[in-house]
């Protein structure tokens, strides 16, 4: 890739997105998720819970993709960026993994809660709270977690749904990016709200007595992370083929200077939830990490935090490293597989506190994938009616040809 790209005057619309082999992959990903699911559901009675757990896990995958996608869209959409603008019906395309979050939690809410959540059983739920029939008590019922949870992510289908539609109808040369604004600013303040809940019922519960109140604020930096990572390995496989002449080294660049600025958050955050509790030493809220740190589980925190900081803030502290395709691709990798351990470690001594399982335990990767197999299918089925390029975007050459560092 050149260091001064020819200026473009034009660009061509290279239209929808064909994908066969990776399409292939995907079913194919998607039929052993079910088979996964039904085999452990059927033959493994041993731990009742397991399956849901997987489940869980699984579910937020593309739920945190999305999320990411959501919250970087809006926040460039609201402070009027112009550098993304070339990147935004890929991200666009990331962000269909809540359809997979409702389908998923239904069939989680209905079936899964009683196998997981101490607090979803009717025996168990009057001594679980040190308050007895209190607020907390009341709070955590599998009706109210249930339902919240479907409103929520209904809402967020919906303001994905109005502010992707936008971006569509721009391809008609229409002006919407007054309309975009405004919508993006009431994403992020339903969104906000919506996603702390959603991640204190649906993690967090699996110890209803443990409290943080940066959690909320620890998911949503964590799916910026895993989304930046994910639109990296995709923006370098498309660069290879229909985003050949979008994709430059000052692109390549930015995402590079995203991804350490994001790692870099996530550690902060990660270490300031960690070293409050841990001077605290107070057993309402030690104890969560306690559990985390037995059986062997200590070691999946030490290796989930070397691959989310130190390898992409070492690595890409190079400048010509962040516009290496290899490179951000590997540390992408990196960042992906430190984020599935992160949510292994948070859900699996939950359910299993006194045993250890590895994160590269089959039920889990199996059923995992399924969940990643049926998102690529949701990203690739956008790309091929849409495109990936916002080819009605007044900024879109300039962006490409980076007049925005001049």
């Amino acid at each position: 890739m050149s260091d001064h790209p020819e200026h473009l005057e034009s660009i061509e619309n290279p239209g929808g997105l064909y994908a066969p082999r990776l399409t292939l992959a995907a079913y194919l990903m998607v039929l052993v998720g079910v088979l996964a699911f039904l085999a452990e559901l059927l033959f493994d009675r041993g731990h009742p819970g397991r399956v849901w757990g997987a489940v869980l896990q699984g579910l937020m995958v593309p739920t945190f993709i999305s999320a990411g996608a959501m919250i970087f869209i809006t926040i460039n959409s609201i402070g009027a960026a112009r550098w993304v603008v070339p990147l935004r019906r890929v991200m666009e395309g990331l962000s269909f993994g809540f359809l997979l979050t409702f389908v998923a939690l239904v069939l989680l809410g209905l079936f899964g809660f009683s196998s997981i959540y101490q607090w979803a059983d009717e025996e168990t739920r009057q001594t679980l709270f040190h308050i007895h029939n209190g607020s907390k008590t009341a709070w955590m019922t599998t009706t109210r977690v249930l339902s919240t949870s479907v409103i929520f992510v209904v809402a967020w289908i919906l303001l994905q749904r109005k502010l992707v539609g936008l971006s569509i109808s721009q391809d008609q040369r229409q002006d919407i990016i007054a309309a975009h604004k405004k919508w993006s600013v009431i994403f992020m303040i339903v969104f906000g709200f919506s996603f702390t809940i959603f991640n204190w019922d649906l993690l967090l519960g699996l110890q209803a007595r443990f409290i943080s109140t940066t959690w909320g604020f620890y998911c949503m930096v964590s799916s910026l992370q895993t989304f930046l990572a994910v639109l990296t390995i995709v923006v370098v496989w498309l660069s290879h083929g229909p985003l050949k002449k979008v994709v430059r080294p000052h692109l390549l660049h930015d995402l590079g200077t995203w991804t350490v600025a994001w790692s870099c958050i996530w550690a902060y955050i990660a270490y300031t939830q960690y070293i409050i509790i841990y001077f605290a030493n107070t057993n309402e809220e030690s104890y969560f990490y306690l559990m985390r740190m037995q059986h062997h589980y200590g070691q999946g925190l030490f290796l989930e935090s070397l691959l989310r900081f130190p390898v992409p803030f070492l690595v890409l502290m190079s400048q010509n490293l962040r516009t290496n395709r290899k490179v951000l691709t590997w540390v992408s990798a990196s960042v992906l597989v430190g984020a599935w351990i992160d949510l292994w470690w948070t859900i699996m001594p939950g359910l299993l506190p006194n045993q250890f399982h590895t994160f590269v335990s089959w039920p889990e990767l199996l059923i995992g994938a399924g969940f990643v197999g049926a998102f690529l299918l949701l990203a690739l089925n956008f790309w091929k009616r849409h495109g990936v390029i916002p080819r009605g975007d007044p900024r879109l050459l300039s962006a490409i040809n980076a007049e925005h560092l001049h």
